[in-house]
């Protein structure tokens, strides 16, 4: 009797143990962490100012994310350096769940690349969380620019003012590459603390040009303030419609296709979500899916359509791997980036 009430105790553990490695198990993971962050803070780091498409993002995406989570959601705007700033201390942060952020994908792939100085990050470390939305991105002048379309700025033999926040600024690194694309001469002037001070020069005449997201431009395109002139990316915008898109420009080499190719790719990581190196598996797959229920949520969705941003999820894993390819260029195309990107950097 006491044998089989034994055996039984065991096959009993047995079976307890088996459910908690599948499903159940999950289901237990997962309760334990709601548990961890029922009443807790949660930073959301965001590496530029208050206004941003990034700031919007973050404190649009808070209230959802907190409802998921039971903890509180509080912005932490960190900007400086073209988002290196951020970057950097969101790396260092304590992997304890409680620190994350939204970062410029394709400008960190940019600035790790080149070995800008002030990174002290590896991509490849991060905790990546999943990507909300990834945008096209534009090429805008200002409306009283006399350049009117892309191919007068391929024939002027002037320089063409081209503005950036930084050098680890995706404006930075899209300017240059497509200088080098196009055969476009330009002067690409660095040191504003915001792509707003850079859309602000450009309408009033200080800049000629420069590239960002379509969220961030389009309402001034929409008025009257900038101009469209190109585009790159694979996101489809109807606004967009009648643009010409960089790829299909007539002209380009070889070498040109693969640049415009390099800059696309590169903008796949979008506007990404990650948390410090070293998070917890169990924990990092809660936050993933806290963030994809809060893009799920209708109310968010309502949310977004009116605000003019665009949902364009990617989970966690298939986000590292759009990382890992920007990162792991072959020595040629590597050389030529960073050779490219050397010659509109300050020189000393």
């Amino acid at each position: 009797m006491k044998t089989r009430f034994l055996a039984s105790a065991v096959i009993f553990v047995f079976a307890v143990g088996f459910a908690l490695s599948g499903e159940t198990g999950f289901a237990w993971a997962q309760s334990k962490e709601a548990e961890f962050f029922k009443g807790k803070v949660i930073d959301f780091i965001v590496p530029y100012k208050t206004g941003g498409g990034y700031d919007v993002w973050a404190r649009t995406m808070a209230p959802f994310l907190g409802k998921v989570t039971g903890a509180t959601i509080v912005i932490k705007n960190m900007p400086g350096a073209g988002s290196l700033v951020g970057t950097n201390k969101l790396y260092v942060s304590d992997p304890n769940g409680l620190t994350i952020g939204i970062l410029n994908g394709p400008g960190i792939v940019q600035a790790q690349l080149t070995e800008v100085s002030g990174v002290k990050f590896d991509l490849l470390k991060f905790t990546w969380l999943g990507r909300p939305t990834s945008e096209q991105r534009v090429v805008c002048v200002g409306a009283k620019s006399k350049y009117k379309t892309i191919d007068a700025m391929r024939q002027a033999k002037e320089l063409v003012k081209f503005g950036a926040p930084g050098l680890g600024s995706s404006m930075f690194m899209d300017a240059a590459l497509m200088a080098e694309a196009l055969g476009i001469k330009i002067d690409l002037i660095t040191g504003y603390e915001t792509s707003e001070e850079v859309d602000l020069a450009i309408i009033r005449g200080e800049l000629d040009a420069a590239a960002g997201s379509f969220s961030s431009k389009i309402d001034m395109v929409k008025n009257g303030d900038m101009i469209a002139m190109a585009h790159f990316g694979n996101v489809k915008e109807a606004d967009l419609a009648n643009v010409p898109h960089l790829a299909n420009l007539p002209g380009l080499s070889s070498e040109s296709k693969q640049l415009i190719d390099l800059m696309v790719a590169m903008n796949e990581s979008g506007r990404p979500i990650a948390a410090p190196p070293g998070l917890a598996p169990e924990r990092a797959k809660f936050l993933e899916e806290a963030i994809k229920k809060s893009l799920d949520d209708p109310e968010f969705v309502q949310l977004a359509k009116k605000q003019q941003m665009e949902i364009i999820y990617l989970n966690g894993a298939d986000l590292r791997k759009e990382i890992e390819q920007g990162v792991h260029l072959s020595p040629a195309l590597k050389k030529k980036f960073v050779d490219i990107v050397g010659k509109y950097q300050p020189k000393k």
